[in-house]
C-alpha cells in the first residue's frame, strides 16, 4: 500500500472522529449534576425525625404561597408560570441555586468539584424565611441514543449525508414532589413521562434538543394538571375530616309564670 491510502484511511478516520464528536455517541441530559440531592442525609435521620414524620399532618389552606426550588434553571420560568396558574395560588418563589448550593448564574457546571451540601431540611428553611407554606422540588431530564448499527458506514464519508446512522429516540421526565414547609408533609410525589423520536434519522432530522423540547412542552402541561388535582385532592380530604362545628341551639323561651294558687275558703263565721 502507498502513503497516500493510508494518508486517506487517516484523513477520513480524523473527520469520521470529528463527525462523531459534532452529532454525539448518545447520553442524557442532567442539569446541576454538582449538586446530587439528597432528601434526607443519614447523618441528620434520628428516632426524633420519624416521631415527627409520623405526627405531620396536612394542613393545606385554601390560598397558598410556594416556593420552589428545580435543577434545570433553563426551565425554571416555564415551571414557575406552571405554579402560578395551580388554583388558589397566591404567590410563587423560586428557591436560586445560589442560596442552595452556591452556584452563580453564569458559573458553568464544575462536576469534578466536590458536591455541596444540599437537602430537603435546608430547602424547607430556605421556603419558610421566603414565608411559603408549600415547598415543591422539580426534576426534569433525557437520554437518547446517538448512534445505531448503521453509523459504520460512514467511514466511506458519502454515506453520512443520506444514512440514517442517528438514534433520535428521547425519553423525557418530570417529576414534582409536595412538601409541606412547616413540617415536612408529603402531599404527593408526581411523575410524567414521554417517548418518541426515531431510531434511524439522518443528520438533516430534529436531534434529541429539539425532541425534548418539544416533551417538555407536554410534560409540563401534564405535570400542571397532576398538580392541580393534587391540591384539590388533599383540600377535600381536609374537609371532610374537620369536625363540624355543632349548630347553636336556639334561644330557649322565657318560662309562663306559674298560675297562682287559689285563695283559701274563709274560715266559718264564729256564732
Amino acid at each position: 500500500m502507498d502513503k497516500g491510502f493510508w494518508s486517506r484511511i487517516s484523513a477520513r478516520g480524523a473527520w469520521w472522529i470529528g463527525v462523531m464528536a459534532l452529532v454525539g455517541c448518545g447520553g442524557a441530559y442532567q442539569p446541576s449534576r454538582a449538586a446530587p440531592f439528597d432528601a434526607q442525609p443519614e447523618a441528620e435521620i434520628n428516632d426524633e425525625d420519624v416521631r415527627k414524620a409520623f405526627e405531620a399532618r396536612p394542613q393545606l389552606g385554601e390560598t397558598l404561597h410556594v416556593a420552589y426550588y428545580t435543577f434545570d434553571p433553563k426551565k425554571a420560568g416555564d415551571t414557575q408560570g406552571m405554579l402560578a396558574a395551580l388554583p388558589g395560588v397566591a404567590s410563587v418563589y423560586r428557591i436560586p441555586p445560589l442560596l442552595v448550593t452556591g452556584q452563580r448564574r453564569y458559573q458553568e457546571d464544575q462536576s469534578w468539584a466536590p458536591p455541596k451540601e444540599m437537602s430537603l431540611k435546608k430547602l424547607r428553611l430556605l421556603a419558610a424565611r421566603a414565608r411559603a407554606d408549600v415547598l415543591v422540588v422539580v426534576d426534569h431530564g433525557y437520554r437518547w441514543g446517538g448512534v445505531n448499527g448503521l453509523a459504520a458506514l460512514n467511514i466511506l464519508l458519502v454515506p453520512v449525508f443520506f444514512v440514517p446512522f442517528l438514534d433520535n429516540e428521547v425519553e423525557s421526565y418530570v417529576e414534582a414532589f409536595v412538601i409541606d414547609t412547616r413540617n415536612g408533609y408529603l402531599y404527593g410525589h408526581v411523575t410524567e413521562d414521554e417517548k418518541s423520536g426515531p431510531k434511524f434519522a439522518t443528520l438533516y432530522a430534529d436531534g434529541a434538543e429539539t425532541i425534548a423540547d418539544q416533551h417538555w412542552e407536554h410534560l409540563r402541561a401534564k405535570i400542571g394538571a397532576d398538580l392541580t388535582k393534587l391540591l384539590a385532592d388533599e383540600r377535600a380530604q381536609a374537609s371532610v375530616a374537620k369536625p363540624a362545628t355543632p349548630a347553636t341551639p336556639p334561644p330557649a323561651a322565657p318560662a309562663k309564670p306559674a298560675a297562682p294558687s287559689p285563695a283559701p275558703p274563709p274560715p266559718p263565721s264564729a256564732r
